[in-house]
């Protein structure tokens, strides 16, 4: 018996040596799907060998659950959606309690992430409600641990979701939320100096460019609610940090500039219509009735203005909203039960089929313009913790930040 559990033992290190070799070489042959396969043989056979509550078996089962959220969020980009789900589930059963990661830190960092990148699945299938979910689990972990990325993508990804549900009060606070926390951690980078040397400069750097995406959700917010002063002023930012980060004849730069002068003529229109100069202190969203206006066809279908503008608000706090979500069990706060089951005045607004059509079609269109200009340039390889947004903040339109790793914050 002794010999047979010997022979036994000896076959499944020969086998794990296969394993392993095949993911090594996959990998460097950039086939990170097949390399995949291997990786969760290994997996089980480590588990077979060593039991689950090995420390190895925890360490290969998050690079495991990494890759499924890289190589998920890469389908996803190629519309592959089954791929997508199946690479997403998996990385979510990893991630629960039960799974194989005994490190409750890095258990729940990566069951942010993977929440997260559901999130953006769901969006990207037009499921906003499930989104919205998945996002709200994303949010509770990251408000409720230290070990997590930072959740100023999570913000961002509720924003752009809300605001696709005609929601655009939560989704201007979600989306200055997430600026506030990426200006705490530039202080925070700033203090600690260049002592973290390449790594350190790197995350600068990709914090830099969501920075810019915060600022240009926060604009397109703003314009929803007819705050058209503080609107022009946070494009002004957007574009700012855009030709600082990008350059000034990047794609993404130009379609921020594109945003800020298609806004800034709006604002011209608007106020000689009502007989105003600038600085005459007209925003939008004042006491005076709301004004219609539209500088062209493309803004007229992506920007439908709102029936009842609100006022200049005060920019929340995080710490505020950290705990207004934890005060109302964040699912509560966030009304998700009553966004479905509402049939009243609070249910969101429905587009009659061709305006839904006609507006798809533009903004399919101009995305596939900067999807080809950039190469689908925010695709990484397999191995890589990094995050990756849409191609493009579509023009008028807040947008979101998907995540392929767990590293850092920096979709």
């Amino acid at each position: 018996r002794v010999m047979a559990e010997h022979e036994e033992d000896e076959d499944l290190r020969k086998r794990l040596r296969v394993h392993d070799h095949m993911y090594a070489t996959l990998q460097q042959q950039g086939k990170p799907f097949d390399a995949l396969e291997h990786l969760e043989k290994g997996l089980f056979v480590r588990k077979e060998l060593y039991g689950p509550d090995h420390p190895e078996v925890g360490r290969v089962c998050q690079v495991y659950t990494t890759s499924c959220n890289t190589l998920a969020m890469n389908s996803l980009q190629r519309d592959n959606h089954l791929l997508a789900y199946e690479l997403l589930k998996k990385a979510e059963l990893l991630t629960s309690p039960s799974g194989y990661i005994r490190d409750n830190k890095i258990r729940l960092k990566l069951r942010a992430v993977t929440c997260n990148n559901f999130g953006c699945f769901y969006k990207r299938r037009g499921k906003l409600h499930a989104a919205l979910q998945y996002l709200a689990k994303a949010l509770k972990i990251e408000l409720t641990s230290e070990e997590v990325d930072n959740p100023a993508g999570t913000h961002l990804n509720l924003c752009a979701t809300l605001s696709q549900l005609g929601r655009h009060g939560p989704a201007l606070e979600h989306a200055q939320c997430a600026l506030e926390l990426l200006e705490a951690m530039a202080i925070q980078k700033e203090q600690k100096g260049s002592s973290a040397g390449k790594d350190h400069e790197k995350a600068a750097n990709d914090d830099g460019s969501i920075l810019a995406i915060a600022w240009h959700n926060i604009a397109v917010e703003q314009e929803h609610l007819g705050m058209m002063d503080p609107a022009l002023h946070s494009y002004e930012q957007a574009l700012m940090v855009a030709e600082r980060e990008w350059g000034a004849g990047h794609i993404k730069t130009l379609a921020i500039k594109h945003s800020f002068e298609e806004a800034k003529n709006q604002a011209a229109a608007r106020r000689a219509k009502l007989g105003k100069t600038p600085g005459s202190g007209v925003s939008g969203g004042g006491g005076g009735g709301h004004v219609t206006w539209h500088s062209s066809p493309l803004d007229s279908i992506l920007n439908p203005l709102p029936q009842n503008p609100q006022g200049a608000a005060v920019r929340p706090s995080a710490v505020a909203l950290k705990s207004k979500l934890a005060g109302s069990g964040l699912g509560r706060g966030m009304k998700l039960g009553a966004m479905r089951s509402k049939s009243g005045g609070d249910k969101v607004a429905r587009e009659d089929d061709s305006a839904a059509a006609e507006k798809q079609r533009v903004v399919q269109g101009w995305n596939d313009f900067l999807s080809s200009a950039t190469h689908a340039g925010s695709s990484a390889p397999a191995a890589a913790a990094t995050r990756h947004g849409d191609a493009l903040p579509p023009i008028r339109q807040a947008s979101g930040q998907g995540r392929t790793g767990p590293a850092r914050f920096g979709g």
